[in-house]
């Protein structure tokens, strides 16, 4: 029993956080942020940190870093580049320092 109730707690919550999503237009305030805000902020040289809370919020960190754009490019193309390694054409706006990290048990526990 108790399986099922917390199943259908998740499922629950999944579809409110999909509403909350749509309703406050948080996948336009991203793409508006990724694509205007950071770069007119952040200073050459600068560093852009980014935390995020699910998902969705991840893939498109992901893709901004990765290809400049929220939308990333069709069917994950890789960037384009010369026989040396070096970006042919638009070069990407961010580039990634170091790995994503995740909270130890004691860092949990704190907070």
């Amino acid at each position: 029993r108790k399986g099922r109730r917390m199943g259908r707690t998740a499922t629950l919550a999944r579809v409110f956080q999909s509403l909350r999503i749509v309703v406050n237009e948080e996948d336009e305030a991203l793409v508006d942020v990724f694509e205007h805000s950071a770069p007119a902020l952040v200073r050459p040289g600068g560093r852009l940190v980014v935390l995020s809370y699910h998902s969705m919020e991840d893939r498109a960190t992901k893709r901004v870093i990765r290809d400049g754009s929220v939308r990333g490019t069709r069917g994950g193309a890789a960037i384009e580049k010369d026989i040396y390694g070096n970006i042919v054409g638009k070069r990407r706006p961010w580039k990634p320092l170091g790995k994503k990290r995740k909270a130890d048990e004691k860092e949990v526990e704190v907070n």
